[in-house]
Parts: structure tokens; sequence; C-alpha cells
């Protein structure tokens, strides 16, 4: 009895990891996001631009038009072509501050100048409120894997209470 429980839980066990480990070789990374903490900000407002699930070492961040803009940095050159930025956790981040009224595109792109995010900013004269519109991200990823050996795990006990109960009745109408 001992040698069949055996074998079947081996065998479960390959099924459950085996195949989770082929349903994730498709895994894809999130694409790049921007989210900024006011998409239109007033004259004078210093807004932040974060670029999120970058894969590479750094960005550099420039903004078109580019007169009557700054963004601040520790590598700041205005005028020469935007900012330097060092991605950190998949993430790089930059303050803008316009100094005239009207619409702004944020552009970062890698080392080799492809793009991986933009975001457009329109200036007004007067504050306004709003947001980036994205909700924040809350909870862990669990992967694929995990889930299907709990998913496995389960359906092993329920195979082991089943065989226990059958046991039982078949002792009992010895």
């Amino acid at each position: 009895m001992f040698k069949k429980t055996f074998a079947a839980i081996a065998v479960a066990g390959l099924l459950v990891l085996g195949g989770a480990g082929a349903a994730s070789a498709d895994y894809t990374p999130d694409p790049p996001t921007v989210v900024v903490s006011d998409t239109t900000p007033a004259v004078g407002q210093t807004i932040t631009i974060t670029f999120n699930n970058l894969n590479v070492p750094f960005v550099r961040i420039t903004v078109t038009p580019g007169q009557g803009v700054t963004l601040a940095s520790l590598v700041h050159a205005a005028g020469s072509g935007g900012v330097e930025k060092q991605v950190v956790n998949g993430s790089a981040s930059v303050q803008f501050t316009a100094s005239q009224t009207g619409t702004y595109t944020v552009t970062a792109a890698d080392g080799e100048g492809n793009v991986v995010g933009t975001q457009t900013l329109t200036v007004g004269t007067a504050a306004s409120s709003g947001g980036s519109g994205q909700l924040p991200a809350t909870g862990g990823e669990v992967p694929g894997a995990i889930i299907w050996l709990g998913v496995g795990a389960i359906g092993l006990g329920g195979i082991a209470v089943a065989a226990a109960v059958a046991r039982r009745r078949a002792a009992a109408n010895r």
C-alpha cells in the first residue's frame, strides 16, 4: 500500500511542478509604465514623474519643447538634451517644473536611444487637482509553481482522506 501511495504522490508532484515550469517559461516582464503626481500642473508647480518597470541601468529624460522647463536632477545641464537618471529597482524619477503654460512631452530613453516611456503634460495657469489615474500596486506576486504546488497538495490531501475512509469501511465490513 505504501509503494502505491508514494508512487501516486511522486507522479502528482511531477505533474504539478513540471506543468507549472512549462507554463512559466512564457513569462514576459511588465511593460514600462509612467506615474505622474499631476498631469495638469500649474506654472511653477513641481511634480514628480516616475518611470517604472525599466530593465536598463539608466535613462535619459528629455522634455519637448525644452524652453521654460526645468528637470531637477543630480546631473542637470539645462538645454543640453535632458537629464540622465540611474534606474534603481526598475524605476527612475525626475522633478518637472514649467515656467510657461503649454503642452509638454516628457520622454525617457535607454542608452541606445530607444524610448521606454512617455508622458504628456498640460501646464496651466491655475493649480488643478488630479493624479496619475492609476491605483497603487498592492499585495505581492506569487509564482505560478507555488500556486500549483498548493493545489496539488490539496488534491493529495483529498486523495489521502478518501483512501483512509475506504480503508476504514473495508475493515468495518470484514
